[in-house]
């Protein structure tokens, strides 16, 4: 699906890129542009695939980015305890199954003098099926927008974001490469300011999904089933429940 920069007054479509799933961020007109992009994204550069990761013990499950972090790109800033406003490429078709996706969000932070690496992974926020809705859902519903607060208690420093939809609709049926959950996952780069203090239990990507497979088999057109779905993982530390 091609990729669609729109501009806003007093903010644009950042980090723009084509497949599904894919997450910009409105915000910060003034972020350095990187080199290599048409249309130029405004903000930090990563490179993806077009496909979602298949493999839950991929190395590309935290961040499906083919290069790291890049320091001449200035994050996003946000006050902890405010939102931060996703605006996602698509939500719709998958280019694998040809079905509609179908499932929940995730959204962790990772330090990034971490580089990701090691157990420095915590959620922030975790949204399933609700009022007859997935999360993938309720983001086309919404003209694929998505909001999400980074908890008040989360200390100030620069954070990679990252968020994942997971495509519930592959989980089931005959078992070949392309069965299975499809994870489609994004990455960039945050500076959060404020007075947080707290220090969330980090896990490692991949990792959080180690032996979940049975619990991706859902059937995900099916409401009461998919009521009843719990996303498999970590939850968020205790020390970051309260958001506002």
């Amino acid at each position: 699906m091609a990729v669609k920069i729109i501009s806003i007054i007093g903010a644009v479509l950042l980090l723009a890129r084509s497949g599904s799933g894919q997450t910009s961020v409105l915000g910060n007109t003034d972020s350095t542009v990187p080199s290599g992009y048409s249309p130029k994204p405004m903000y930090p550069s990563f490179r993806f695939t077009d496909i979602p990761v298949m493999d839950m013990y991929s190395p590309h499950l935290a961040c499906r980015s083919v290069d790291m972090y890049d320091k001449t790109v200035k994050p996003f800033s946000v006050v902890a305890g405010s939102m931060v406003p996703l605006t996602f490429d698509s939500v719709d078709i998958s280019p694998i199954t040809k079905a509609a996706i179908k499932g929940p969000c995730t959204f962790y932070l990772s330090d990034t003098k971490t580089k990701g690496k090691g157990a420095v992974w915590f959620p922030i926020e975790k949204e399933s099926f609700g009022g007859g809705l997935w999360c993938s859902e309720n983001i086309k519903k919404n003209g694929y927008k998505h909001g999400v607060v980074i908890p008040k208690e989360v200390p100030p420093g620069t954070y990679y974001l990252r968020t994942e939809i997971i495509d519930l609709n592959s989980s089931i049926g005959e078992e070949d490469f392309t069965k299975g959950p499809h994870f489609y996952v994004n990455c960039m780069a945050i500076t959060v300011t404020g007075s947080g203090k707290a220090s969330p239990k980090g896990y490692k990507i991949p990792g959080i999904y180690n032996n979940a497979e049975s619990k991706f088999k859902v059937d995900a057109g099916g409401a009461a089933e998919s009521a009843k779905f719990v996303i498999p993982g970590p939850v968020m530390d205790a020390s970051l429940a309260f958001k506002l």
